[in-house]
């Protein structure tokens, strides 16, 4: 594996260099290149994977750097930033994950922990072609489950996917009489469609359904595509309705198709129907420690296997966007 260190910070390549160095697998190379070498040294000796700090100066516009850099998606880029704004052109860019290098106490650490692994879960899924340039018509579906706090985490998400995006069925452990309103408060405040569930409603791209509160909501799916069922059952893991429920009802109806998040929340509900979701090839996040207001049901999905990254919130969207398009590849 060759490894190409992008950045024209030097003390950010020589602690990116010393650390991925006994992080990565034996026998990889790592060569680090300042900005303006960089390109030249691709056409010359092609990388696995190229790591791209960005931190270059407020005239440095990083998303034209990608597009010149290499054809979109022809090779990994990771980038990394000390930028707290919002990075989507990145990711339509040609970026497949964005990094954020805090201040801070175990700082760099953290930063070579989250680099190495996005490294190795690069080198898995991109493969050396080009892809294409928007999320196209597929049978991707995104279901999203969480509890406490999940009420002000699930927007942040939403407002992070495009008005395209495949369907998103929720999941939020609300009491009856509050869902109808949270979903029209979500329905007049984003580009989605938002609305609460009803049986028999089929799914389409940019929509968004909102379990009721009481009700049990599965997806499943005909010739048609899919479709929800929203129906009183008995409690499960506690709740009516169950993040597990939903969860296992993707797993069956989308397996390899569906990406699953687990926001903040108390408890364990969800953690086992998404590892059900994984085992039959689903795509799995879960909230971090970081920004979870309470770290329960991300926590036993991340402990249990369930979920394939913890990410904190603020970069879950544009995760779920690199996913998606490398799906649709």
């Amino acid at each position: 594996m060759i490894v190409y260190l992008i950045s024209d910070n030097r003390n950010n390549s020589e602690l990116l260099a010393g650390g991925l160095k006994e992080l990565l697998p034996g026998g990889t190379v790592i060569a680090a290149f300042p900005l303006s070498k960089a390109k030249m040294m691709i056409t010359h000796r092609r990388p696995t994977v190229i790591v791209l700090d960005i931190d270059a100066g407020e005239q440095f516009d990083a998303a034209a750097y990608i597009k010149e850099l290499c054809p979109r998606y022809s090779i990994p880029i990771i980038v990394v930033t000390a930028n707290k704004s919002p990075q989507s052109s990145l990711i339509s860019a040609g970026a497949i994950d964005i990094i954020l290098h805090q201040s801070g106490v175990s700082a760099d650490e953290k930063l070579l922990q989250r680099v190495s692994t996005s490294i190795i879960s690069s080198i898995s899924i991109i493969k050396p072609r080009f892809y294409p340039q928007k999320i196209s018509d597929t049978d991707n579906i995104i279901v999203i489950g969480g509890s406490t706090g999940s009420t002000n985490a699930l927007p942040v998400v939403l407002k992070g996917l495009p008005a395209d995006c495949p369907p998103v069925v929720c999941v939020l452990h609300m009491p009856e009489g509050y869902t109808k309103l949270y979903a029209t408060q979500l329905d007049a405040a984003l580009p989605l469609k938002v609305s609460e569930a009803v049986s028999g409603t089929y799914l389409k791209r940019g929509m968004v359904i909102i379990a009721a509160g009481g009700k049990h909501l599965r997806i499943f799916r005909d010739k048609k595509g899919y479709f929800v069922t929203s129906e009183e059952g008995v409690k499960v893991n506690g709740h009516c309705p169950s993040v597990d429920v939903l969860f296992d009802s993707a797993a069956y109806a989308a397996k390899k198709n569906a990406i699953g998040v687990i926001l903040t929340g108390m408890g364990s509900d969800g953690a086992k129907g998404m590892l059900d979701m994984r085992k039959l090839g689903a795509y799995n996040i879960a909230e971090s420690e970081k920004t979870a207001v309470v770290y329960g049901m991300p926590k036993v999905a991340a402990e249990n296997g369930a979920a394939n990254i913890s990410l904190p919130l603020d970069e879950i969207a544009a995760h779920i966007i690199v996913r998606l398009t490398l799906n649709d590849a």
